[in-house]
């Protein structure tokens, strides 16, 4: 099992902004290529401007193949689009993980 998380902090006055960004590229991904399926979450105690975006994969040849469609979706990539402004530069990161 291989879960991808990535993260990003919003600018300050933007926190509401990212979670509904956030929630937006889950619905999507969620409702397009469904049986994937993306968790979002905030911190509840520490950086209160910082979203999570969760997927389980069986294995990287399925997180590559499903990332080489979304990369290539107009539509993921117009609501991507939108978030351009919302995140401090520099804080979006990808963290891929391996269960044990």
């Amino acid at each position: 099992m291989i879960k991808h998380q990535r993260s990003g902090r919003a600018k300050v006055g933007k926190a509401w902004d990212v979670i509904q960004f956030a929630k937006e590229i889950a619905n999507f991904i969620n409702t397009k290529y469904a049986p994937v399926s993306v968790q979002v979450y905030n911190e509840i105690f520490g950086d209160l401007n910082t979203i999570y975006w969760q997927t389980d994969y069986d294995d990287l040849a399925t997180l590559e193949e499903f990332h080489a469609k979304l990369t290539a979706d107009p539509e993921y990539q117009a609501i991507v689009s939108k978030g351009s402004d919302i995140f401090i530069e520099g804080t979006l990161h990808d963290k891929l993980l391996k269960s044990v």
